[in-house]
């Protein structure tokens, strides 16, 4: 019977192997790529539109909502056609009754509380929600205003 016997040296080297191998596995978890594959998990899901860009999505896609945030009174005086109105105050207790299905093309002012709408909405779930650049006011193309009547 062979009695096997560990040398001085070959000890080291194989603690050193696994020294090696332990902090190699360590690297890698630290380092891997952490993206994430389910699409459920991702929030922040609106991109922002130019008006050139916002006009070809209203007029090639038939599942458009335009959602303006503004006040009631800013609506009053023009809004883009076919807009629905929900102030950004309203649009978190309206939210239930917005269709997952449909693209959201969501405008202010000014541009900035339609990122806070579409912040909310991507959070939320509704995967394609568009927030329009400069808003409102940066708007080159037609606008309903209401018809005035004189008495």
């Amino acid at each position: 019977m062979q009695i096997f016997v560990i040398k001085r040296r070959s000890l080291y080297i194989a603690l050193a192997l696994i020294v090696v191998l332990l902090v190699g596995l360590l690297f890698w978890f630290f380092t891997r790529d952490k993206t994430v594959s389910n699409y459920s998990t991702i929030k922040y899901t609106y991109g922002n539109l130019l008006p050139e860009e916002a006009k070809d999505l209203i007029d090639n896609n038939a599942h458009v909502v335009v959602l303006d945030v503004r006040n009631e009174e800013e609506y009053n005086k023009g809004h883009l056609e076919n807009a629905s109105l929900i102030p950004l105050k309203e649009l978190k207790s309206h939210r239930e009754f917005l269709d997952e299905n449909h693209v959201y093309l969501v405008y202010c002012a000014n541009g900035k509380d339609s990122q806070k709408a579409s912040k909310l909405l991507g959070d939320s779930g509704y995967p394609r929600v568009y927030s329009l650049v400069g808003g409102y006011q940066k708007w080159p193309y037609e606008i309903t205003k209401p018809v005035l009547h004189n008495d």
